[in-house]
């Protein structure tokens, strides 16, 4: 694995830098992908596990609605 990433590492280094540059943008918009994935499944799993995973989007903006309105009554207090 380790002679692979050399390899590697040889030809992104024989690249002009504007292939670099557009090699390490890829890898960040790949990387900002996978994070997005990776999230998006735990907040799926979340939800499924609190069964809500069905939930209309009306219901849950109604919810969301409902808790704002509760923080704030909590919050600002008069």
């Amino acid at each position: 694995m380790l002679a692979q990433i050399d390899e590697l590492a040889e030809r992104i280094v024989s690249l002009d830098s504007s292939e670099q540059e557009i090699l390490l943008n890829r890898v960040a918009e790949l990387n900002f992908q996978r994070g997005l994935k990776a999230l998006s499944d735990k907040y799926r799993a979340r939800l499924a596990q609190e069964g809500k995973l069905d939930q209309k989007a009306d219901e849950v903006l109604a919810e969301l609605r409902r808790i704002r309105e509760d923080i704030a009554a909590s919050d600002y207090q008069n």
